[in-house]
């Protein structure tokens, strides 16, 4: 019995720690391949809201690095870096969002060339940033709501309209239209602001690697969500209608009762 417990405790641990890893790593993926002349093979970038993975392909054996999201909200700034000490991503991130020139390599330091700057900033809008896990960690927080609901609707008749049918309705409205909203300010900010050019990553911006850049798998089961959402909603208001409406008149057939005369009293 206690192996079968730790067995069982020890799984829920690798589900929450696998459950926590896609939410750190996985929302709002950017997922890139980045090219250069001398390489084995075309080198990867992915990254999330908070963290990602730099797969460097210079040599036979590649490399591979966590990527950091890092903000600097004074300069409204945030950007991904590979460097090992938090200091050296901060100097990273701030010599980006002041247009300058910071060593990209995966070390514990950043030495930044303020002799030749960018045109513009290569960082992602720190506004934006926590715009997106606001709307992100809202529209989780209903989902879990509506699904408790949904649990306690299937197994119970709650009498009060918060917990029935009505609070069913409004949470999965109120998740679909969090969805939405993300999904929106995420896509027109990839596709207007130049983020798809220099994907906030040094080896992008500065000219080191040519990008693929597209969006990652998760961004568009984003999408797949805010479809289930509405279509509960939809299901629901369904319902409402087949239980409302006015049932049919009945009718009365004379022709079955023949020899009953008392039916043309009607």
């Amino acid at each position: 019995m206690d192996t079968s417990v730790s067995s069982w405790i020890r799984s829920v641990k690798e589900v929450s720690s696998g459950c926590c890893e896609v939410i750190r790593s996985g929302m709002f993926q950017v997922a890139s391949t980045a090219t250069a002349e001398v390489q084995n093979r075309d080198s990867t970038i992915r990254y999330g809201l908070f963290r990602g993975e730099l797969g460097l392909h210079n040599l036979i054996t590649p490399t591979f690095n966590t990527l950091f999201m890092t903000c600097i909200p004074e300069l409204n700034s945030c950007a991904v870096s590979c460097k090992t000490e938090a200091n050296a991503r901060n100097a990273e991130v701030r010599a980006l969002a002041q247009g300058y020139r910071p060593t990209p390599a995966c070390v514990s330091v950043t030495d930044v060339d303020t002799s030749d700057p960018l045109e513009t900033p290569p960082v992602i809008s720190f506004a934006l940033y926590v715009c997106l896990l606001v709307f992100v960690f809202l529209q989780l927080a209903f989902a879990l709501v509506a699904a408790a609901l949904a649990i306690v609707n299937a197994t119970k008749n709650p009498t009060e309209p918060v917990f029935g049918l009505p609070g069913c309705l409004w949470t999965n409205l109120a998740t679909a239209v969090l969805g939405i909203i993300t999904l929106l300010l995420f896509g027109i900010y990839w596709a207007t602001s130049g983020l798809k050019d220099h994907l906030a990553v040094s080896y992008i911006a500065l000219g080191l690697f040519v990008p693929g850049p597209a969006l990652g798998y998760s961004y568009w089961l984003l999408i797949c969500s805010v479809f289930c959402n509405l279509s509960n909603v939809g299901l629901i208001q369904l319902r409402a209608y087949l239980l409302e409406r006015d049932p049919p008149p009945p009718e009365i057939k004379v022709d079955n009762h023949p020899s009953d005369g008392t039916i043309f009293i009607y």
